[in-house]
């Protein structure tokens, strides 16, 4: 049913499938990292590529072009995390993220992918995969589960797709700030083709349900059942009574041990065992416990016995009043139900075939849980002023300035930050060290960012917020609207990694097709900062770029569409030198001749 020796790399999950080329996603998260947006974006449109595990940013520029129209990811307002390493294609990503509060006050908890195949020159429906996950777009290393649907759209609405349907139109209007046509109609398009899809069930499963929490007053809960066993990584007292009510017998329950120590007595008494992941199991052979494969818990699953089936739930939701008793989290739960002896039991799950390897029998401690009250009003008091922050309306106002861009946060109400001993602020296409003090927020003032390089502007901008217990601290990314961004921001983008013959070349052979090296051998995307090095260095040997232009030429003349449009981008400025060399200009005004002179 669930074993932990198939494992699947979020990469593979979101890779097209032989003989198809991605065509559009939506993608919906509780917290985001943009370094792994930056990574699955770039193996989304280049997967047919050959490349280093880290791409250079010549790769990278050229994914976010092909994907920032086609690919949406819906994430909660409060939770795009404060990437490690600055980088000036941040800004790239603005298009593609839009934030999203909880139509009930909660978090927004899905973390769903539904993805669109098409086969070049083939009238056959799109392939539709749908993927549901236990983890965010981050970078965790931790114990997850992954449910993999894939199928084609048909004539016919199917009943049991409504709810997935009816949650994937609805995304752009629960998103907190203005939402282009070209996102609703994306939105509206794949929620169709989802209701009509007929699904390919892993084996010996017959039925597929798709369950939706939090985002109506509509209440949904587990059927009644003669057993059940409970995988969550976080648990209250409230709920696990309520899920022990909805069955006989709570045969197990999988959880974190710092959560197990949390719950009351009486609690451990509904469940026969209570198990957490042994720490071997964290741990590939031959490591040390410093550098584990996986580390914690984080699976969210939910094995129910119901007659001669067995039902298995997978999904966001874990086993808390605010996923199941007051629903304020918007939540997604999978149902798959198959006859128990072709899926197996409660005791397959957690016998030799299933977890029972990686896992061992929790015994309490025999130490009382420590309060810690002044902690507890720090995160209130955090928790208040994420929400007044992310509720301010807040916009990034851009001037020119010499040869720079002044950038002011601006507030249209008063941020309350009572409990908040420090609020800082800075773009995150720069580093951590260009970081200004933003509490004026706190009564309404503008704040100044500083002066940054055309390249750096971004309305994606990092927060710290610090309380006065120090050690409760949290930073979090907002994207802002901004106010006078430069109109040849991309443009300048584009100078930046572009920036001498060899990078413009090997950018010309990626839009052919044809560049299929390593590009340089693993350079280091990150090592991108924003002062004058090279950004495109290495190209070894002659290019052979005359026979690639000919080949797109009587082949595929869209590929040579592109190449225009990114030669009269960087020709376009005449104040700054340009990436084109002129030998390759001699050659490129023949093709435009001959493109023109065929009509193409």
């Amino acid at each position: 049913m669930l074993a932990p020796e198939t494992r699947s790399l979020y990469t593979a999950a979101v890779s097209p499938p032989p003989g198809y080329v991605f065509d559009q996603a939506i993608a919906t998260t509780y917290s985001l990292d943009p370094e792994t947006l930056l990574l699955l974006s770039t193996h989304l449109s280049l997967s047919r590529h050959s490349y280093a595990d880290r791409p250079d940013p010549i790769e990278f520029l050229e994914s976010l072009r092909r994907l920032s129209g086609c690919l949406s990811v819906y994430v909660d307002r409060d939770s795009i995390k404060t990437p490690s390493r600055d980088n000036v294609l941040y800004g790239l990503l603005e298009p593609m993220i839009a934030q999203v509060k909880a139509p009930r006050g909660g978090v927004f908890h899905p973390k769903i992918w539904v993805l669109r195949f098409v086969k070049p020159d083939s009238d056959n429906p799109p392939l539709i995969r749908f993927l549901v996950l236990s983890r965010n777009i981050t970078y965790e290393r931790s114990w997850d589960i992954a449910l993999r649907l894939e199928g084609r759209p048909g004539r016919r609405f199917i009943a049991a797709n409504r709810p997935l349907g009816e949650f994937l139109r609805s995304l752009p209007e629960i998103a907190t700030g203005r939402m282009p046509l070209s996102r609703r109609r994306q939105a509206a398009m794949l929620a169709e083709e989802v209701r009509k899809t007929v699904w390919e069930l892993p084996d010996g499963f017959e039925k597929v349900s798709f369950h939706i929490t939090g985002t109506t007053n509509k209440s949904w809960m587990l059927p009644r059942s003669k057993r059940m066993a409970v995988i969550s990584p976080f648990l209250t007292d409230d709920a696990l009574l309520w899920l022990s009510g909805m069955t006989e017998d709570l045969v197990a329950v999988v959880s974190r041990p710092e959560e197990l120590e949390c719950l009351a007595p009486d609690t451990l008494e509904l469940s026969e065992k209570y198990f957490t992941l042994d720490e071997a199991a964290e741990t590939e052979e031959g490591e040390d416990h410093g550098n584990r494969d996986t580390l914690g818990l984080h699976a969210k699953a939910y094995v129910v016995e119901k007659g001669w089936n067995t039902r298995l739930y997978i999904g966001s939701a874990n086993a808390t009043g605010a996923a199941f008793l007051r629903r304020n989290n918007t939540e997604i739960l999978v149902e798959l139900v198959g006859k128990r002896s072709r899926v197996g039991s409660i005791e397959t799950l957690l016998g030799e075939k299933g977890l029972g390897p990686v896992l061992s029998e929790y015994v309490p401690s025999q130490e009382p849980p420590t309060t810690e009250e002044e902690k507890d009003r720090a995160r209130k008091a955090l928790e208040a002023a994420k929400d007044s922050l992310s509720e301010a309306a807040l916009k990034v106002v851009c001037e020119a300035e010499k040869d720079a861009w002044r950038l002011t946060l601006e507030s249209s109400s008063r941020v309350t930050l009572s409990g908040i001993s420090r609020l800082r602020a800075w773009p995150i296409t720069v580093t951590e060290q260009r970081v200004s003090d933003a509490y004026g927020l706190s009564d309404s003032r503008a704040v100044a960012l500083g002066k940054f390089n055309t390249e750096s502007v971004t309305g994606l901008i990092a927060f710290e917020l610090v309380t006065e217990i120090k050690e409760v601290s949290f930073r979090m990314v907002l994207n802002l609207p901004v106010v006078g961004l430069p109109e040849n921001r991309d443009d300048t983008i584009f100078r930046r990694i572009l920036n001498n013959r060899e990078g413009f070349l090997r950018y010309v052979l990626l839009l052919l097709g044809e560049y299929t090296d390593s590009f340089g051998g693993g350079r280091d995307v990150f090592s991108l900062k924003n002062g004058t090095d090279s950004a495109a260095s290495g190209f070894a040997g002659d290019v052979a770029v005359l026979e690639e232009l000919v080949r797109a030429f009587s082949r595929d003349v869209n590929k040579l569409k592109d190449v225009a449009a990114v030669v009269d981008r960087l020709m376009r400025d005449q104040t700054m030198p340009s990436a084109v060399p002129p030998e390759f200009l001699r050659l490129w005004i023949v093709f435009e001749a001959a493109m023109e002179e065929a009509g193409k």
